[in-house]
């Protein structure tokens, strides 16, 4: 299970909402601190957690222009792949997966900063 600080749990015997609000090295098994109704914190083990909402920033106004900037050259490989296969003499479909294959390298590449500069999850 992968957890990140500020994710929402559930105990699986007590039913308890919290917050997690660390990991724990207790001996040879992992812990994860869960600050419960009041500030009070208890251990748990991961496997009796169950996630109920994960924690998600909010969208900064930079990570929102390069998302627009991203789909604009997305848009624009797309443009570039289809008349470069029509140029060519390709068929329609190959021209249309050519420009699919454009927007989906560079919304790929977005996906992944997305991914490598999202919160921290831990594996638990």
């Amino acid at each position: 299970m992968k957890l990140a600080i500020g994710d929402v749990v559930r105990g699986r015997d007590d039913a308890d909402l919290g917050v997690v609000a660390g990991i724990v090295n207790h001996g040879s098994a992992e812990l994860v601190m869960v600050e419960g109704p009041g500030g009070m914190p208890h251990l748990a083990r991961p496997s009796k957690l169950v996630v109920v909402a994960r924690r998600v920033q909010p969208t900064t106004t930079v990570q929102g222009v390069v998302a627009l900037i991203a789909v604009g050259i997305a848009l624009l490989a797309a443009y570039i792949g289809c008349r470069s296969a029509q140029e060519l003499g390709a068929d329609w479909l190959l021209t249309v997966l050519s420009g699919l294959g454009g927007y989906a390298a560079v919304m790929g590449a977005h996906q992944w900063w997305v991914l490598l500069t999202g919160p921290r999850r831990f594996r638990v």
